[in-house]
């Protein structure tokens, strides 16, 4: 494990339902804002909204980014999330494999063309 040079992050999403899961993932990826979009489906959430206990399944979408992206990332899973506070975390990541570390720098610098 080694300390990157570019900071990378972590960042935590949970949506509502598979397809906007999905649809997070597939077009931070396609824009080259993050290498990686992971999707876990079926968690269940408990969350005091508005004066009331909430409970809801949701889908966790973890996506794998570099500090550079993350204020542009936020804006974008804002436009395409349907709720009002939508949650996003991010959390840098202090130790990484070089490889993997390289690869998502190098995924990150340009928009995908395909």
């Amino acid at each position: 494990m080694t300390t990157p040079a570019v900071k990378m992050m972590m960042v935590y999403v949970t949506t509502p339902s598979k397809e906007v899961a999905m649809t997070l993932a597939r077009t931070t990826v396609a824009e080259a804002l993050v290498a990686c979009a992971n999707v876990i489906p079926g968690v269940t959430s408990v969350y005091q909204w508005k004066g009331k206990i909430e409970e809801d399944q949701e889908h966790v979408v973890i996506l794998k980014t570099v500090e550079s992206k993350v204020e542009e990332l936020s804006s974008r899973v804002r436009s395409l999330h349907p709720a009002e506070t939508p949650c996003f975390v991010a959390v840098p990541i202090d130790k990484i494999s070089s490889d993997f570390g390289e690869w998502i720098v190098n995924s990150t610098k340009a928009t995908n063309t395909q």
